[in-house]
């Protein structure tokens, strides 16, 4: 009896124990030494909710340099913590964590409650130069800009200044460069370590290495790797950087754009690729709340007036999301002497996510309206515009006529 009482007990302990080490809570508490009291300490991290990346921020002063953060996450999370004209990355997990940082050697801070520290101490170990020559580089950089302010302009001290701060920007650009190689080399030689997917991120926002090169370390990793939070993470942001180069590539001057299917506003069903080998087409993207959209609509009629019996075909892209206001415009500004369509497809307006097209804009890189595409007769883009005016008409004469 006494025995079953005992083995109920303990698997009672057990079975708290595991609650709590899995509820998805974390406790961080630091000591920052070298700074002042009340120093402000920010930490920021990522999480997912309903597959939407969502920044959790938070912040708190230091009390005799000591910190501390509590939250929840799910996994292993790539944290960074700002302090001091600092800042730090490091890798959180569901627990009890203690962080030791020395303000003057920043990179040589100790984490201790985490498994996933020791994948990090051998980066670290590889990445130990790099990191403290730019934390000097930041240091003089913030040195110089107070002496810079100090000093007279257009004296030659301030000109001597600024030219050793450029000296020091293009240095730390080139160790950013080798950093970015380090980590993707200790990537590729680590598949299955769980920080390797935040590496690979980190690698991406730079722009310093290839997007291809990235993807080509993805595929190696092992797949629990891949399946993680952080994995999930890195894969999203390929494919974004995959699908702007692609974006780029096709609608860039002599390529060949995406092709695309609409109903316009009378009903008419338009696919770009009919006009390849019939007409010229220009693609205008505008919107109903745009006024210098509008007001470029005189110029619009114009050109329709002038060129169409030459053979060219505009079509109206709009990004209203409203097919009423979309609607109104047209009628009201007498837009239908060409076709008009939306930039979202039709199954973004009944509202079946069953099927996602990219809006037109989107394909088409269009970031601000209005914008203009211009299609030859051979369906490859001869022309990008912001604006029309009388170099993009003489141009028009050049290629039409």
């Amino acid at each position: 009896m006494k025995k079953d009482v005992l083995i109920c007990l303990f698997l009672s302990i057990v079975l708290l124990s595991c609650k709590k080490a899995n509820d998805g809570s974390f406790t961080l508490e630091g000591t920052i030494t070298g700074i002042e009291d009340s120093t402000l300490v920010e930490i920021s991290y990522d999480i997912f909710k309903k597959n939407d990346r969502i920044t959790i921020t938070d912040s708190t002063r230091t009390i005799n340099g000591k910190f501390s953060f509590q939250g929840n996450i799910e996994d292993v999370t790539a944290a960074r913590l700002d302090f001091s004209n600092k800042f730090i990355r490091i890798y959180m997990e569901p627990t009890f964590m203690n962080l030791h940082i020395d303000r003057n050697k920043p990179y040589r801070y100790r984490l201790t409650g985490t498994a996933v520290e020791e994948e990090n101490i051998e980066l670290r170990r590889c990445m130990q130069p790099y990191m403290e020559f730019y934390y000097k580089s930041l240091d003089n950089i913030i040195s110089l800009s107070h002496e810079i302010d100090l000093s007279q302009e257009g004296s030659p001290l301030r000109d001597s200044l600024i030219r050793i701060g450029n000296n020091i920007f293009a240095m730390n650009e080139t160790n950013s460069y080798k950093r970015d190689s380090i980590q993707l080399d200790f990537a590729a030689k680590h598949p299955f370590y769980r920080i390797t997917p935040d590496l690979l991120y980190s690698i991406s926002e730079t722009d310093n290495v290839c997007i291809d090169s990235v993807r080509a370390v993805y595929d190696i990793l092992a797949d629990e790797i891949k399946n993680s939070r952080l994995g999930k993470l890195i894969l999203k942001e390929i494919n974004e950087h995959e699908k702007k180069r692609r974006i780029l590539n096709s609608t860039s001057i002599g390529s060949y754009p995406f092709d695309f299917i609409r109903k316009s506003f009378t009903g008419e069903t338009i696919q770009l690729s009919d006009y390849k080998n019939r007409t010229y087409v220009l693609l205008d993207f505008w919107a109903s709340w745009c006024i210098p959209c509008l007001k470029e609509m005189s110029k619009m009629k114009e050109i329709c007036k002038k060129y169409q019996s030459k053979g060219l075909t505009i079509i109206g892209i709009s990004l209203d999301k409203d097919k009423n206001s979309w609607c109104k415009a047209i009628q009201r500004h007498q837009l239908n002497g060409w076709p008009q369509v939306l930039s979202i497809g039709q199954e973004d307006e009944n509202g079946d996510n069953s099927v996602k097209e990219s809006a037109l804009s989107e394909t088409y890189g269009c970031t601000e309206i209005p914008f203009y595409v211009l299609i030859d007769k051979d369906g490859k883009v001869v022309a990008r515009w912001e604006y029309i005016g009388d170099a993009e008409l003489g141009l028009l004469d050049n290629v039409i006529e």
